[in-house]
């Protein structure tokens, strides 16, 4: 009788520790997923993509001018909508492998500024 009480208590003890060590994981949706919360509501070219182009891409010696970096001009609506649309433009600047990691000698773009851009990808690419 003592050996069967003992083997009860052992075994709910066993379950106690179990369901304890179970219910400490952590697993909230928004800890585990984080989800990108960027200010930005506007996704034209004139309201937030020139801007980037300008500060990251389209200056002296990069893609601007008579004689653009690769040939690829991004200092105007069409070049950087052409580009764009070609899917390069995207792949350079997640830094995705095959792809020459853009802008060049810089950090990545930081996680609102792709957003950004691919927010303008998704509503066609509007300029104003």
């Amino acid at each position: 009788m003592k050996t069967k009480i003992l083997l009860y208590t052992a075994i709910m003890m066993v379950m106690v520790v179990f369901a304890s060590l179970h219910s400490c994981y952590y697993d909230n949706e928004a800890y585990l997923y984080q989800s990108i919360s960027c200010n930005d509501t506007i996704y034209s070219y004139n309201g937030r993509v020139k801007a980037i182009m300008d500060q990251n891409c389209a200056f002296t010696g990069c893609h601007t001018g008579a004689s653009p970096d690769a040939g690829i001009s991004l200092d105007n609506f069409n070049g950087v909508k052409n580009n764009a649309e070609n899917g390069e433009f995207f792949c350079a600047i997640n830094w995705n492998s095959g792809c020459s990691q853009m802008p060049k000698n810089s950090p990545k773009l930081d996680a609102c500024t792709i957003f950004a851009l691919q927010q303008w990808k998704q509503k066609g690419y509007p300029e104003n």
